[in-house]
């Protein structure tokens, strides 16, 4: 079973309108002479605002810090080029020296990666200034800006479902071999049995999500070797294909998340 197929169940069982535009990437669902749509992973539900805040690594992370959330650092650089004008020394010089301060603040040891990426992609774990010369020039090139972030000893990373101001249910995800935690680069997802963690996560996640006003989203959460834990992103598209692939028992749990997303969709 798919996202789509789980999205074309809900609808026929709730007597919605459902047709597939391109190639699947958008869903319209009509009903009640409303018209919703689901781009992607993107549903009809958060504001712009808080949807482009979760997107932006740096901004979601001032954001989360201003209000106090426990949140690995994301700082912004700016690419020289094409934000020249965003501030005084948005130069290759600047950026640079930004660059390198921030990898000796973080005891050299960073990760880049593009501020509005997404699925793992372009990420460089970097412990050498040519290896970080190298990745922020890859970056930049088709980005117009980068994230720098201290690499820290990731114990395990959770993922939390938020919808509504309630937190539905979590997964771990184990690192694959590349050292990333995304399902689509090969992590291995698996569940929780401590119900004292699953609270803590829930609690962080709400917080998160709360900071930045975002209706549903994913809350990643890493845990370190010492037990603390901090917000690494909140991603305000929400999907599971890769998840129910793993674990298939979890197609109600997902249905029924869907289904109550899908409620909130029509209402009012």
């Amino acid at each position: 079973m798919t996202q789509k197929s789980i999205i074309a169940d809900i609808c026929k069982e709730l007597g919605i309108e459902l047709k597939s535009l391109s190639h699947d990437y958008v869903f319209r669902l009509y009903s009640g002479g409303k018209t919703r749509h689901i781009l992607g992973a993107l549903w009809d539900i958060n504001t712009a605002a808080a949807d482009r805040i979760a997107t932006d690594k740096c901004a979601c992370y001032t954001i989360m810090d201003g209000q106090g959330v426990p949140a690995i650092p994301h700082l912004l650089l700016n690419n020289p080029l094409l934000r020249r004008a965003w501030q005084e020394n948005t130069s290759a010089t600047g950026v640079w020296a930004e660059a390198l301060a921030y990898y000796n603040d973080f005891g050299k040891k960073v990760v880049l990666k593009p501020n509005q990426g997404s699925r793992g992609l372009d990420v460089y774990f970097c412990q050498n200034i040519p290896k970080m010369e190298a990745a922020l020039h890859t970056i930049l090139a088709t980005n117009p800006a980068a994230a720098i972030c201290p690499l820290i000893d990731i114990a395990a990373e959770y993922r939390v479902f938020f919808l509504d101001g309630v937190c539905h249910f979590t997964y771990g995800k184990k690192a694959g071999e590349n050292g990333k935690h995304n399902l689509s680069q090969g992590a291995t997802a698996f569940e929780l049995a401590d119900p004292q963690l699953t609270s803590q996560l829930y609690a962080l996640a709400a917080s998160a999500a709360q900071a930045i006003n975002i209706k549903f989203a994913t809350v990643d959460i890493a845990q370190t070797a010492t037990g603390e834990l901090s917000i690494m992103e909140i991603n305000s598209g929400v999907q599971a294909n890769q998840l129910i692939q793993q674990l298939p028992h979890l197609i109600p749990t997902i249905k029924k998340l869907y289904t109550h997303a899908v409620e909130i969709m029509f209402k009012g």
